[in-house]
């Protein structure tokens, strides 16, 4: 993965992240933002619109103040 000396900041679901690196895998993102275990999540991404679903391993390209949304994979309670 790239390095480079700016530092990138993100978010994920309204959270700031930040990371030295230009790429990250979608895997990273989830547990750097602490969804874990990230099978049980989908990562995606508000601008540029893009789902990466299960795609784990997927390398991602960061943009500075890039935003994402994490969706929870299992079922949802009824009441």
């Amino acid at each position: 993965m790239e390095r480079h000396n700016k530092t990138i900041t993100y978010w994920v679901n309204g959270e700031r992240e930040s990371t030295k690196q230009e790429v990250l895998t979608v895997g990273t993102i989830l547990s750097d933002a602490e969804f874990t275990p990230i099978t049980d999540y989908t990562l995606r991404s508000e601008n540029p619109k893009r789902d990466y679903d299960s795609n784990y391993d997927e390398e991602v390209e960061l943009h500075d103040e890039q935003r994402f949304e994490v969706l929870y994979k299992g079922p949802t309670p009824t009441s």
